[in-house]
Parts: C-alpha cells; structure tokens; sequence
C-alpha cells in the first residue's frame, strides 16, 4: 500500500512524475458481464478514482499557481474523506465478515490497508488546517500528499477488485451478492445516502447508469416506498454540486430540473395513513395532520424528552435484567441480553452523534457534550466487553459470582451516567432551542438528527420509538417527521 513518504522537516515529501490512476482489473470486470451486484462496488470505486484525480489536479493547479483559492480544495477534501470513510466502514462491518466466514485470512489485510489509508487522510487534513504560510514549499508538500493518498486508495481498491470481488462472484450466490450490497447501503447514515447515491449516479456514462438501476433494481428490496426513496434519490445525478453546510461539511445539493418537481413531492392538501408498530407488535394506523402553522400548541423540540424517555426506560428494564441474572445464576439467555444491550449503544451513540453535528451546533456553537457522549460510549463498550468475556470464560466459571457483580454495577453505572446527561442537555439545550427556533427549524433539526442513522438502524429504531408513546404523541411525532422531510424523502416517513 502506498503512504506519503516523509520529509526530514516532517513534511510530506514531492512525488515525482505525474499520478496515474490504476484501472479495474480484467478479473473484476467479468462482474460486469454477466450483471452481478458486485457491479455496484465497481461504480463506487470508479467514482472514488474520479474524485481523488479531481482532488489531486485541484493541488497541482494550486502548487503551479493555476489556483489561488485553496477553498474549493478543502471541500473537495472533506466530501471525499467523508464518503471514502463510510465506503471503508461498510466494507468493515459487513462485506470483509461475511467473506471472512467462507474464504478465511483475506479481509484482515484489507481492513488495516483502510487504517494506512486513514492516517494519509489525517496527514492532509493537518496539512489543510495548519495555519502555515500558503507558500511554495506548502504547495509543494500538499501536491505530494494528494498524490500519496490517490496512489495508495487506487492501489487498494484494484487490489480489492483483482482479489476480492472476484470471491465474492463465487463464494456467493446472486440473491447472497444482493443482500451484501443491500446491506452495504443500509450500514451508510441516511444523510450520507442521499448525498452518495446521486453522486455515485453523476460519476458514470449514461449506458453505465442505466446498468446499475437495473441492478439496484434487483437489490433493493420490493417495498414499494422504499424503491421510491432509493430511486428518487438517484435521479439528482444531473444536478449535483458539492457546497458547505452551517458546520463546514460539504453536502450534495441536488436541484429539481426545469421538467418539474420530483414524484414524491410531499402533498400537503392530502392525509397519508400512515403504518407504525405498537408496543404488541401490532401496527397502528395514524391519521397525521398536516397543518404547518406555528400555532401547534407544542414545541416539535419537546420530542426529544420521548428519545430520552425511551432510552432511560431500556436502560432500567436492562440493569434491571442483570440483577435477574445475577440472583438467578442463570446465563443461558446471555445472548438476548447482549444484543438488547448492542441496539440500545447504538441507539444512544447515533442520538450522541446527532446532537454533536446538528443540535447543538445550531442552538450554541460554544455548546458541548463531546466529553459525556465520549464517555458514555467507552461505558458501552466495557460493558459489551464484559459480557464476551463471560460468554468466553463458560457459564459455570469460578469466576462467576465476580461476573454477575460486574454486570450489575456496569448496568447501573451507565443508567445513573445517561440520566444525568439528559438532565443536563434538558435543562441548558431544549429552553434555547424552544426559545430561539421557530416550530419548522425545530421539525428540521429532528429529523436531520433522525438522518444520522443507518437504514438498518432506522428500521428498527422507529417502531422502537412510536412503541413506547401514548397515540396521540405517536401521531404527533409523525405528523412532524411528515413536515419536515423534504419531498425526496418523504416516502421514508409515510
């Protein structure tokens, strides 16, 4: 794998000669023969290659004077940081162990090669962020970095193509390969989606596009308002333009062209039934208002309180689980509790992560959480730890009674850790927010903070959520989460 090679000045040394991109292998293009899934990696490496060429000319013209404003550069920077990084992660969480089962030592390699890729990426934003004289050593230096991280992300990524896909074409079936990249996309936060779906749709030809819908076609699962959300989102590939969002990271803005407004233009003038899940597993039919006026006589920010009461209630029925199983003795349904306790930690860590990016950004930019969100994750992930190591050690461990101490004091140490937090953000950020933001802003806020959630997490999280509300604050949430999302989305939400 290719990294920059270091100066005596701790810099990053000139590349010479010009960097070539590395082409698709001729092993990897037979999944573009016969229609596989894995086509649409092969797109996304495609539009990756297109972005580090465009990334590292922009350096070039800067170091040769070509362009004077490093701006347009340090957006193209984070865009590219950003999707390459959910690219990674993806791959992390389901393609490398999916493989891993069938074909062993060949994801571990892969997943350290994203380690190097991200320290060249940390090295340019360095670079990017100092406060150096804009001179022609700086030029000089950022140039080379470009051009280390292009020659390392290409080479991976041909690697991947030569080594990788061709596996996944045999190892797994069609209907296998489509549920991968199926869960490849659901493993990328809504937000990201929307910004990478109608990117990745603009980075290839006509004919290349017209390949993969009929691939995402067969990939997508056949709900017809979640086709209607993926697709839609695609058809912004001939208006997409990188600018900066309030909190300096790029965003894809995608324009409706002069033919009309999308399909799924949300109509005011008609009540959608809409179909959530009830505590009992049964689904409710709701009748959501539509009215948009600020005169509601509740604060849309006031469901806040209903994500922290759904979340203090997990957390006391699962310290309350562990002293069960601590008086009991009894661990042999230790892996329901370890996933219970898996979806609440990504629960409180994506509605940690929500605040950090949208919330608290837009009610006080001085505001800040960071240190309790940080902690509370390592919390999570000790406690997690504990439980493999219980799992591991056999339930009639001698140890045991150690164990079941642990459990009980991690549970409550978590709970009293959370309700203090809560406390706190209620208190000094929900007055500001009520106080400063008209009820649209606040609908707003939501459901961007909704939108830092993976599909595979929404999906799951929703029902969650509406199952522990009364009807009325039920049909109140949606009727906000219908205000809110923007025409192309609106399907998520219906």
């Amino acid at each position: 794998m290719g990294t920059p090679l270091l100066g005596r000045d701790g810099g990053v040394a000139v590349l010479s000669g010009a960097v070539n991109p590395v082409d698709s292998s001729s092993a990897s293009k037979k999944c573009l023969e016969v229609k596989s899934p894995i086509l649409i990696f092969l797109h996304f490496h495609q539009a990756i290659r297109l972005e580090l060429d465009q990334l590292h000319k922009s350096a070039m013209a800067f170091a040769t004077g070509q362009l004077t404003d490093i701006h347009p550069l340090f957006q193209r920077y984070h865009f590219l940081r950003s999707i390459y990084k959910h690219h990674s992660n993806a791959e992390d969480e389901v393609i490398f162990p999916a493989l891993d089962v069938r074909v062993k030592n060949v994801a571990q390699a892969y997943s350290l090669e994203h380690k190097g890729e991200s320290d060249i990426f940390d090295i340019l934003y360095e670079l990017l962020n100092s406060n150096r004289p804009r001179d022609e050593t700086f030029a000089r230096e950022l140039a080379s970095c470009t051009g280390a991280l292009q020659t390392s992300v290409s080479q991976h990524m041909s690697k991947e193509e030569e080594q990788v896909f061709p596996l996944l074409s045999e190892k797994f079936s069609f209907e296998e390969q489509a549920s991968l990249v199926w869960q490849f996309f659901c493993s990328i936060p809504v937000n990201m989606m929307i910004k990478f779906l109608p990117w990745l749709s603009s980075s290839i030809s006509p004919d290349e596009y017209k390949d993969m819908l009929k691939c995402l076609r067969k990939i997508v699962p056949k709900e017809k308002l979640l086709q209607q959300v993926i697709f839609t989102w695609m058809e912004g590939r001939n208006s997409v333009n990188i600018v900066e969002s309030h909190d300096g990271d790029p965003q894809i803005w995608c324009s409706t062209n002069g033919s009309g407004s999308s399909n799924l233009t949300l109509e005011t003038e008609k009540v959608n039934c809409a179909c959530i899940y009830s505590k009992t597993g049964k689904r409710k039919y709701l009748m959501p208002s539509v009215d948009g006026s600020d005169t509601y006589p509740v604060h849309p920010i006031n469901e806040i309180l209903h994500w922290h009461s759904a979340i203090r209630k997990e957390l006391i029925d699962i310290a309350e689980e562990a002293k069960r199983i601590q008086l009991s003795g009894d661990f042999s349904n230790l892996a329901a509790f370890n996933e219970r306790l898996q979806f609440i930690a990504e629960v409180c860590i994506f509605h940690s992560i929500a605040e950090d990016k949208v919330i608290f950004p837009a009610v006080d930019g001085e505001l800040s959480f960071f240190q309790e969100h940080a902690d509370e994750e390592s919390q999570f992930n000790q406690f997690r730890s504990l439980i493999e190591n219980i799992q591991s050690a056999g339930f009639n461990s001698s140890s045991a009674a150690e164990f079941y101490g642990k459990l009980c004091s991690h549970a409550d140490h978590i709970m009293e850790t959370i309700h203090r937090h809560f406390e706190n953000e209620e208190v000094q950020v929900l007055p500001l927010a009520r106080k400063h933001f008209s009820f649209k802003r606040q609908r707003e806020l939501l459901y961007q903070s909704l939108c830092v959630m993976p599909l595979k997490l929404i999906e799951r999280v929703l029902p969650w959520l509406v199952g522990s509300l009364a009807e009325d604050e039920a049909t109140d949430f949606l009727r906000n989460m219908h205000l809110a999302a923007p025409a192309a989305d609106s399907a998520l939400v219906r």
